[in-house]
């Protein structure tokens, strides 16, 4: 079974990783001002990415107003 059959109901990001170009597959947020996309530790490292390290918001600037879109709280999930 691939990694996209098992993982793709969950929402992850479908951006691309800059650079490789191979696929993000990050965990996705909401901003509160409505912009959604995955979490990177460096800028601009994902083509949908919503947020930097510090969490803060590429969109709007806001740090840390942040909701999970697609978390489990499970080892392994």
């Amino acid at each position: 079974m691939s990694y996209d059959a098992i993982k793709g109901q969950r929402g992850l990001c479908t951006g691309k990783r800059t650079g490789l170009g191979g696929k993000c597959n990050g965990q996705t947020f909401r901003c509160e001002c409505g912009y959604e996309g995955c979490r990177q530790t460096y800028d601009a490292a994902c083509s949908n990415q919503a947020f930097s390290a510090g969490w803060r918001c590429v969109k709007c600037g806001a740090v840390g107003k942040v909701q999970a879109l697609n978390f489990e709280n499970r080892i392994g999930a």
